[in-house]
Order: C-alpha cells, then structure tokens, then sequence
C-alpha cells in the first residue's frame, strides 16, 4: 500500500466514527476509493451537481454556501473527519449549494457503484448508516432552525414598519406642539388685555369645548371642506380678522360655519374678536394635536397587546384555553405590514360563542403564521383571505380560504412532506407546512386542504374534548 493510502487508513482510523471498524475493511475502503487534493478558494460542486460519490475529509476545510437571491449565504463547514455527498441508502440525488476550499483539502471519495459491497461489511455499513442518521437530524433541525429565524425576520421587518409609522407620527406630534407652546406668552398677553364678562367667557368656552368634545371630523369630502374654509374665510375677513385665513382649516375641521362664527361675535366685543378666535384656534389645533398623539400612542400600545399575546409571554407551555378570536387577531396583527404591500385583504370570522378548546397557543400561532404567509404568498394584488370558524359534531373547525391560483394537483399530496417546496432555491426551506402538520397531530387533530384554480382553503379539526 502506498504512502497516500495508509496515510488515509490511518487518519479514518483515528476518527470516531470508524474506531469499531476493523482496520481489513478501511483498506478495502481506501482501496476501492480515490484520494483527491484541492486547493483554496477551488469549487468542487455547484446547486444541481449530480451528487454520486461519497466523499470523507481526510484534511482540510470546504465551506458550504446555499444562494440567496444574488448572493450567498454560508451556513456551515465540511471538517476533517465529516462524511458528505451520497451515503449508502441516501436519496440525495443532486446539492443545493456550493461547495468551496477554504484551505488545502483532501478527500476520500467512494462512487456509489461501490456501496452494494460496503453493505457486506458489516461495521463499515453500521458507521456510514450512523453518520447518515446523524446528517439527517443535524439537517433536520438547523432547517427548523432557519425557518424559525427567516420567520421571525419576516415578522420583526413588519412589524418595525408598522410601529415606526405611529411612533413617527408622535414625534412630529409632540414637535409641533411644542413649537405652538414656545408661542404661548405673546397669546396670553392678548387673551389677558380682553375685558370679557363671566356670562360672556361661559358662552364661548361652551361652544369652544362642544366643538371639541366632538373630535375633528373626516366626514366632510375634498370639496366640502374646500367651500366651508373659503366660506369661514371670507366671514373673517369681512368683520375684520386679518389672519382668519390661518384658523380656516382648523375651524372647518371641527365642523364650525359661520353661524358658529356669528354667535361668538355677539358675545363679543368687535375688538376683542381677532383675540378670541385666535385663541379659539389655539385650543383646537393643540386638542388635535393630543388627539393625534393619543392615537399614535393607543396604536402602539395595541400593537405591543399583539405582539405580547403571539409570543406568548409570561404564559406557560402547558395546554391552555386558546382564545381563538384573540390569538387569531394578534397573528393577523403580526402579518399586517405583508399583507398591506399586496393590498390583500384579510376578514375573521370567528363567532364569540364557541366552545373552549385546549392547546399549545405558542405552537398553534406557528400553526396560523404559516398558514396565513403561504396564502399572502398564493392571492394576486387585492387578494382576499377567509378565516372561518365553527362547531359541529364536538369538533371545532377552521377553514383558511384564499383566492389564489390553487395548488397544482401532482403538487397537493407532497406539501406536507418535509423539504418539500414549490419556491425558487433560497426562498424556503418546505418545512412550514411539516411543522404545522406535526403541530396539529400533536393536538390529536386534522388538517386537510381542497384546491382550485381561485379558491384554495384548509380545513384543521380540534376535537373539543382534547
């Protein structure tokens, strides 16, 4: 044997995998095998290579590297000792990655013409079947993994998006009023130089916070605000006020007209009315402006209410009551900035009088999220999602329906099949739909899917005495 060869043997012997495998059966491997050198920065596989050999690392590093979009993106390394490619009873058939030296390597590689007589030996088989296992788990689980993180990517993107808009809103919210607050001291100087009476101050402040107890209105269209501000304006000017034109806007949108405007100036004396619309302006526009703040607010505060009752914080992991409406609404929530760029539409129908079912919330909310992304994915722009529920027969049923293009019919018995993905390489993983069947399986319940060109829906059954 050969300096190169017992180099091999020796170091397949010194890796844990094969010290139970007698040294007679790693020759017979090394020479049935080839030994091959590369060297850095040398690509050895491109996505789509037939894959036919088994390959050993006898020495060396290869990094593996999966495309993403017009990138790539590395998601581990081929070390010495690692066994990769085609193992006995693999059905791996081509890679989906590249494969790069990043250090001088060498490998032992075996074609899989060689693999029916590796099974005669028995503690040979028994480590590459191990090794297989081991893949396959390994795999398994760092896919979860990604899935998990592409998932939380996708939410946590959305999610910033619509807390951003709020929180923009009240940062120019709180600028503008502070701006209008910095103006405060001359305002007080023309209020505290009006000589009004009691009788007098009542009948404006009545109106003024009637107005404002109201809330600005959106009821009005373009062109009705447009003639209630020119026709404000007008009055304005007409007894005098030279500045109306600035109150204009604000007046009409707390719905005042000029009969609002003829009983102010009846209450007040000609030359205190520019003053007193002024500060009549002035309480409005800073009532808008905290109205519009408190709004900001309220929607943040709903959206971190969402956030909270998803993630399933400060909660359990044991079976609970799932408040199906609630839980339903936060993933929705959860989805809304998605769901918003395709303009696509998403309508609960979820009775209030159901009956109470137990399960896992954190791990049904999986269920819901993909369910709902794959069908955001399916609809065409404007598209329309139905989440229905029901009880019948002891059995709560929830019907996702979408108005997509339908899964194909060779396609609809593999979609639960782990791995399984009708998406460009890179963009899934087709563990979605596995980890939700699992999940359901998990509830001792169902789930089933009917498909057409316009119409996909599925149908999950929870027994409600689970």
């Amino acid at each position: 044997m050969s300096t190169l060869k017992e180099f091999a043997v020796q170091k397949l012997h010194s890796f844990p995998q094969f010290e139970n495998v007698p040294l007679d059966q790693l020759d017979w491997l090394v020479e049935n095998s080839r030994i091959c050198t590369y060297m850095t920065d040398e690509r050895i596989m491109e996505p789509g290579t037939e894959v036919d050999k088994m390959f050993i690392i006898l020495d060396g590093r290869i990094r593996i590297q999966l495309p993403r979009g017009s990138s790539f993106t590395s998601i581990g390394d081929f070390v010495t000792g690692d066994i990769s490619g085609r193992l006995p009873f693999s059905r791996m058939q081509s890679t989906l990655a590249h494969l790069v030296v990043m250090e001088d390597t060498t490998i032992l590689e075996t074609h899989e013409d060689l693999f029916v007589e590796i099974t005669k030996r028995y503690e040979l088989i028994e480590a590459f079947v191990h090794s297989l296992s081991d893949r396959i788990r390994s795999f398994t689980s760092q896919q979860q993994q990604n899935e998990k993180l592409v998932a939380l990517g996708k939410l946590s993107a959305g999610l910033a998006h619509e807390l951003n808009n709020p929180a923009s809103a009240m940062v120019r919210g709180a600028t503008e009023l502070k701006k209008r607050l910095s103006q405060t001291p001359d305002k007080f100087k023309s209020v505290m130089s009006i000589k009004l009476t009691n009788d007098q101050i009542d009948a404006v402040n009545d109106l003024v916070f009637k107005k404002a107890g109201r809330g600005s209105s959106n009821q009005q269209s373009l062109m009705e605000r447009t003639a209630l501000e020119d026709e404000l304006t007008d009055w304005m000017e007409d007894h005098g006020v030279e500045t109306g034109f600035e109150y204009s806007e604000t007046f009409a949108e707390y719905c005042f007209n000029t009969e609002d405007l003829e009983f102010v100036s009846s209450h007040v004396e000609d030359e205190y009315l520019p003053a007193v619309l002024g500060w009549i302006e002035d309480v409005l526009t800073t009532e808008k402006m905290m109205e519009e703040i408190e709004d900001s607010a309220r929607r943040i505060s709903d959206l971190v209410s969402s956030v909270k009752t998803y993630s399933h914080m400060d909660r359990g992991t044991d079976k609970e009551v799932v408040e199906l409406k609630k839980v339903l609404k936060s993933t929705v929530t959860m989805l809304n900035h998605k769901a918003k760029q395709k303009k696509v539409e998403i309508e609960l129908n979820i009775p209030s009088d159901l009956s109470e079912f137990y399960g896992y919330v954190s791990e049904l909310n999986q269920v819901w999220t993909n369910l709902l992304d794959n069908a955001i994915d399916a609809v065409p722009q404007n598209g329309k999602i139905e989440v229905k529920a029901e009880e019948k027969n002891k059995n709560m049923y929830l019907f996702f329906k979408d108005n997509g293009s339908g899964i194909p019919e060779d396609v609809l018995p593999k979609i639960f099949d782990p791995f399984f993905t009708t998406k460009d390489v890179g963009e899934g993983t087709g563990l979605g739909l596995d980890v939700v069947h699992k999940i359901i399986e998990k509830h001792g319940a169902s789930i089933d899917v009917e498909s057409k060109p316009g119409q996909t829906t599925f149908e999950l059954c929870f027994p409600l005495n689970n």
